[in-house]
């Protein structure tokens, strides 16, 4: 009987060592992921048509990843408009947009890819 616990407890501590020492998967860094916000026309006019593009960078997984800009105004006086992008290709997503009016937008920029949720916020000045 002694020796049966004394197997039991050797393979207990033989598991518990090689589960921690097995390695780790890398995850993604959010640090290391960078997101630029460009706009087509540059000058942002109220009332006019305007392309908003997220280039992403630094993903740890090279695939195509989903992307969402939450728009909302910098003083929270409106509810946030979220718009699904579509993906532009070398790491580009946009949307269009007409802003109603002008003032200080925040632009939330949301990254899903598997699991992975990043978000990243820009600011943008409408006139």
């Amino acid at each position: 009987m002694r020796k049966t616990i004394m197997i039991i407890v050797l393979c207990g501590l033989v598991l518990t060592h090689l589960t921690g020492c097995s390695p780790k998967p890398e995850g993604q860094d959010p640090a290391k992921m960078k997101v630029e916000l460009a706009s087509e026309p540059a000058a942002v006019q109220a009332g006019q048509k305007v392309k908003l593009i997220a280039t992403i960078s630094g993903l740890a997984k090279g695939e195509e990843a989903g992307v969402q800009f939450d728009i909302r105004k910098s003083d929270n006086t409106m509810l946030p408009d979220t718009k699904e992008a579509s993906p532009s290709g070398n790491g580009q997503y946009s949307v269009d947009k007409v802003f109603d009016k002008p003032g200080a937008y925040s632009i939330y920029i949301h990254v899903y890819q598997g699991d992975l949720h990043i978000t990243k916020k820009k600011e943008l000045q409408v006139s």
